[in-house]
């Protein structure tokens, strides 16, 4: 470990005492392992941070919905929608069966895919810029908030960070390989199908790896980087081309939903994708830095085109019919940005800029003399410099993290992900629950919320309600979505008494119900009290009364 490190000249020794080199403290931040130990343990802080408090919202309670069904009805759902999630639903599927289906342990594997990705972008950074730019960059990308609030969402975006951050890591490992590189480029090749089998639209990291190699071309290092990157990259979109195929015929119904994006969107979804305006401004303002450095400039170029073309490639594929211009798809360029963040605040701060050993520097005298980095100043202006570098690069950060501060906060807060209350809910209609109760939720133009589901998820397995007009439910049926019955009054039953979820607080127990609905109840039911909880309205009926 110690071999990596900066040595300071022998230190004087009592006679016949061996001489013993001095390390630097500060070097041991940005030496292996802890270069990625500490952006690691705050990411995966701030993502276990009351990870279980925010309730679960409705992709989510998707998630929980198709991973606790058995394999073979998730793949038959799978044939019918979501088939480009098919991948995490039965990763999440084989955790739940091992670690339950809490909020805490639905989300455990995106705070886990965050900790490894701030890790990655730690030394991938350090590839290109060097130690303590590797350091900030992982730190960074802890940091920033969409980052955290995507490690407590039991989705695949988190995981896809991981998959592209691994990806990156590999393909900078295989271009600068001088031995075997087809190891590595198996590893790129399997990350990259991983990004892609989690989320499609995180294939577009292609486009950023293919323009850092055709900026390693320009080194004549090409017979040994462009074969290899063309075929690692054809073998993992050969291996997505099903999930491809199946996405295109899914597509109508899954993100019909997504708006085409305007040439000004590049720009104006930034924050959306970083999470807040301010990160934005801070991550691009030391981003430019490290554009315009001399020192990292180069490197730069490598990294801008790694952050800037897959959003492009987005973009353009978002013209098309289908549009994929959403800042949770797009949570995968984030990574990029913080490198070259990271590699500005470095650069800021002197430490990650080595001088060249034939530079000299003044002592004073008229004389020039190489210093530790291959300058020697006089004393005083080399204390003075050591100082202000290793004060500036943690105080910028530092800087950064009370930025985010308040954000972070929010992101913890219990409608952080929903302003509907399901748990609140669940809790009003256990506390009364009654064998042989049903239930009514809100469908309709109400059926994306999932209400049905959510309210299903938080309540004790124990407490089972007949869902009154439902037809055919959502496992049956190899959906998310039960199919209602084409003449409600036929689904009515004996059951004593019905429990109705509307949303909002109107005082009119039936107005997300149909009016034939809201008949067939009214002609049996005669409501008992209504209750509030968060943006939702529970209402009792009772039988006969």
């Amino acid at each position: 470990m110690f071999r990596r490190l900066r040595l300071s000249p022998d230190v004087p020794t009592a006679a016949g005492a061996p001489s013993l080199p001095r390390i630097r403290p500060a070097a041991l931040l940005w030496a292996p392992p802890g270069l990625w130990f500490w952006p690691a343990l705050l990411a995966c802080v701030l993502g276990g941070y009351h990870v279980g408090r925010p309730e679960l919202w409705r992709d989510e309670i998707a998630t929980w919905s198709a991973a606790t069904r058995s394999p073979g009805e998730l793949l038959d759902m799978l044939h019918n929608v979501d088939a480009v999630s098919g991948a995490y639903y039965f990763t999440m599927h084989y955790w739940i069966a091992l670690f339950g289906d809490s909020p805490v342990s639905l989300r455990a594997p995106s705070v886990l895919a965050v900790t490894g990705a701030a890790a990655l972008v730690a030394l991938s950074t350090k590839k290109l810029f060097g130690g303590p730019a590797g350091l900030s960059a992982g730190l960074l990308f802890a940091m920033v908030p969409a980052v955290s609030r995507y490690a407590q969402e039991a989705r695949s975006y988190a995981l896809v960070v991981l998959a592209v951050t691994a990806a990156t890591w590999f393909l900078l490992r295989a271009l600068e390989e001088s031995g075997r590189v087809w190891p590595w480029w198996c590893g790129y090749a399997v990350c990259v199908l991983l990004a892609g089998a989690f989320h499609l639209v995180a294939v577009a990291i292609l486009a950023g790896h293919a323009g850092t190699v055709a900026v390693r071309l320009r080194r004549r290092t090409w017979k040994r980087a462009l074969p290899g990157y063309c075929l690692a990259a054809t073998a993992a979109a050969a291996g997505l081309l099903p999930i491809v195929l199946a996405g295109q015929r899914q597509a109508s119904r899954q993100i019909s939903w997504i708006l085409t994006p305007k040439p000004i969107d590049l720009v104006h979804s930034l924050p959306s994708i970083f999470g807040t305006e301010d990160i934005e401004r801070a991550l691009l303002a030391a981003a430019l830095v490290a554009c315009l450095h001399r020192a990292t400039r180069a490197a730069s170029l490598q990294v801008v085109l790694l952050a800037v073309l897959p959003l492009l490639a987005v973009w353009f594929l978002s013209q098309g019919s289908s549009s994929y211009w959403t800042e949770r798809y797009l949570l995968f360029t984030v990574p990029a940005w913080t490198m070259l963040a990271g590699a500005g605040i470095a650069a800021l701060a002197g430490s990650a800029v080595r001088m060249r050993a034939g530079e000299r520097v003044s002592d004073g005298k008229g004389e020039q003399v190489p210093d530790g980095n291959g300058v020697r100043a006089s004393g005083g202006v080399r204390l003075a410099g050591t100082l202000l570098r290793r004060a500036l690069c943690p105080a910028l950060l530092i800087a950064v993290g009370v930025v985010v501060l308040p954000s972070q906060s929010s992101l913890r807060a219990v409608t952080a992900h929903d302003p509907r209350d399901l748990k609140g809910t669940a809790a009003l209609l256990a506390a009364d629950y009654r064998p042989g109760d049903a239930i009514v939720p809100p469908r309709g133009g109400a059926s994306y919320l999932m209400l049905d589901l959510g309210v299903r998820y938080y309540l004790p397995r124990s407490d089972r309600l007949r869902d009154v007009f439902v037809r055919t439910d959502a496992v049956r049926l190899n959906d998310f979505f039960a199919l209602e019955c084409p003449v409600p009054a036929d689904c009515l039953g004996s059951d004593p008494r019905v429990w109705v979820v509307a949303v909002g607080e109107s005082p009119d127990p039936y107005a997300d119900l149909s009016p034939a609905q809201a008949e067939a109840l009214k002609s049996r039911y005669t409501p008992v009290r209504t209750s509030h909880a968060g943006g939702l309205t529970l209402t009792l009926l009772a039988r006969g009364q």
